[in-house]
């Protein structure tokens, strides 16, 4: 068997580049993935391309057909026989970014990647490169694939639910793209094409591509993490059928509750918490490190459980804490708008072990939160974050330590220093910017925190691109002045997306109107900011990046 089974590693440009159509078989169910996931995907994307580094987006089983046995005789077909959640949600996202792309060069590049033999000055193309089952082709075509369709606000109605994932993942991936710089959106579609790799691998007919599907799949899905660990949990524990079926299906309400996704990230919090070492397989470890430490029925019966409880609590900042719950959810929901996260694992532990800690908690989150902000600012290396969350994690269990000026939770005076430089530099990613920004939010007179999924995005008051000959480039001349500037705290205001895209590149006074005159930016502390503020230069920023940066520090007690 292994000799008639090829694989090799292709470019997303390769995955559906010419001579190439995709297509799904019957027997494949409907698209699944949430917007959860969607997100997952574009935001692992996006870290890629802030670092420059290749992204693997796992391995596609596929059946390659002769030419002589596809439609036109001339392209095979390449039927997908794992992989489709995948190359569905690629398909979509070259979609919006090819209809939200204003260079022509690079929006026919994507849609060559969409469709094929374009039929000449007609914008229905010959075909596409791929095709969804019969229950949601045409959908996928009319909805999506075709041209200005994928970022339309108004789409027709979905006759399923996987039609409505589609929608969502689309609107989902749409809102994100529109609220990226040209330069961002760019970088994206560069890594997405090129830096994102899959492993294709080619099975030669129909018979053995059907053994291979139900090897690798579970219920029509391929098994993941948690899949993995639930079978040998429950042989562990040595169920009857009966306890088996209920087990089954509390597993499968988790599942739903949380999602694929978070399933396994919360696997591996629990890992960082009974695993000292935490390295290596995620799988390897919890069988070996993590379930006989705890016993395969007590993992089930209590662990699981309560942690899955608390994962939901920190996902959504939807905290069940008694009279401490808006405020532990404030803090929560700042720390959830942060590119990492490590803070989870000793925040999850605190709120399964210490649930009825009310003295402890509120001060407790209000550090935790703290650390994180720091730790993002000022130590780019996960394993040193790591070490820090892991010291925080043991502490849990001696909270007058934790919570004192020795503990683990503690700032010393050299990160304090470094932070309060780091508050006053740049912010060169969209994550850090909007992270920023929603947290300077809070800390403002009259601000309120706000969750990470509010229509709330950033705008800079002196553009990032301005436009040639604008009133920008007269009253900033200087370039290097310009860079150092735009992606500073002082420059930065919130609105929500509709009047971002109003004020754009409008000049100061222009923007104001659009900041006020309407109903957006006036509920947001930061946007507040500036209504008294006539003028907006560089000595402004300037003094208002080191204002901020100083209550920003006054709120966390750091001065």
């Amino acid at each position: 068997m292994s000799e008639q089974v090829k694989s090799q590693t292709l470019t997303v440009a390769e995955m559906f580049g010419p001579g190439r159509r995709l297509t799904l078989p019957s027997y494949q169910r409907s698209f699944s993935w949430t917007e959860r996931e969607g997100m997952a995907m574009i935001n692992d994307l996006l870290e890629a391309s802030e670092t420059a580094t290749t992204h693997f987006i796992g391995a596609t089983v596929v059946i390659e057909s002769s030419p002589s046995d596809s439609p036109d005789e001339t392209t095979p077909t390449i039927e997908i026989v794992d992989g489709q959640q995948r190359l569905t949600t690629i398909t979509i996202l070259l979609c919006v970014l090819r209809d939200l792309e204003t260079d022509n060069e690079r929006a026919h590049a994507l849609e060559a990647l969409i469709s094929h033999g374009a039929v000449p000055r007609q914008r229905v193309p010959a075909g596409w490169r791929l095709t969804l089952n019969h229950l949601d082709g045409d959908f996928f075509r009319a909805t999506i694939q075709r041209r200005g369709q994928a970022a339309n606000d108004v789409r027709d109605p979905c006759d399923s639910k996987s039609q409505q994932r589609m929608s969502e993942v689309a609107a989902g991936f749409a809102r994100e793209v529109r609220r990226m710089s040209e330069e961002e959106r760019h970088g994206l579609q560069d890594t997405l094409l090129h830096r994102c790799l899959m492993v294709q691998v080619t099975v030669p007919d129909r018979d053995m591509g059907y053994r291979v599907f139900r090897i690798l799949n579970d219920r029509g899905k391929a098994p993941n993490a948690h899949d993995i660990i639930k079978t040998d949990i429950f042989e562990r524990a040595s169920l009857s059928l009966e306890e088996a079926d209920r087990y089954s299906a509390r597993w499968a309400e988790y599942e739903a509750q949380i999602g694929d996704t978070a399933f396994n990230d919360l696997l591996r919090q629990i890992r960082m918490l009974y695993d000292r070492s935490s390295k290596g397989d995620l799988i390897a470890s919890l069988r070996k490190n993590v379930i006989p430490k705890i016993t395969a029925r007590r993992f089930l019966d209590d662990v699981l459980p309560a942690h899955v409880q608390a994962f939901g609590e920190i996902m959504t900042g939807h905290v069940d804490f008694g009279p401490a719950s808006p405020q532990i959810a404030d803090y929560i929901n700042r720390m959830r708008a942060l590119d990492h996260s490590g803070w989870r694992a000793p925040a999850l532990k605190f709120l399964v072990e210490r649930r009825g800690d009310t003295k402890n908690a509120v001060e407790f989150f209000r550090q935790l939160e703290r650390m994180a902000f720091t730790l993002a600012l000022i130590t780019p290396k996960a394993d040193q974050r790591a070490k820090r969350y892991r010291r925080v994690a043991e502490g849990i269990d001696n909270m007058k330590s934790l919570l004192s000026r020795s503990g683990a939770l503690h700032i010393p005076r050299e990160d304090v220093r470094k932070l309060h430089e780091r508050l006053q530099g740049r912010f060169a990613t969209f994550g850090q910017r909007r992270a920023m920004a929603l947290r300077m939010n809070a800390a403002l007179e009259a601000g309120r925190t706000l969750p990470p999924e509010a229509d709330a995005t950033v705008e800079h008051v002196l553009p990032r691109n301005p436009e040639n000959n604008s009133h920008w480039l007269r009253v900033w001349p200087d370039p290097a002045k310009r860079r150092e500037l735009c992606d500073t705290l002082g420059n930065f205001v919130l609105l929500p997306h509709s009047d971002n895209q109003l004020a754009d590149t409008l000049d100061y006074r222009a923007k104001k109107k659009v900041y006020f005159n309407g109903s957006g930016g006036a509920m947001f502390a930061l946007t507040r900011d500036l209504e008294h503020q006539d003028a907006w230069t560089a000595d402004v920023v300037r003094q208002r990046t080191m204002r901020l940066a100083e209550i920003l520090l006054s709120d966390w007690g750091l001065v």
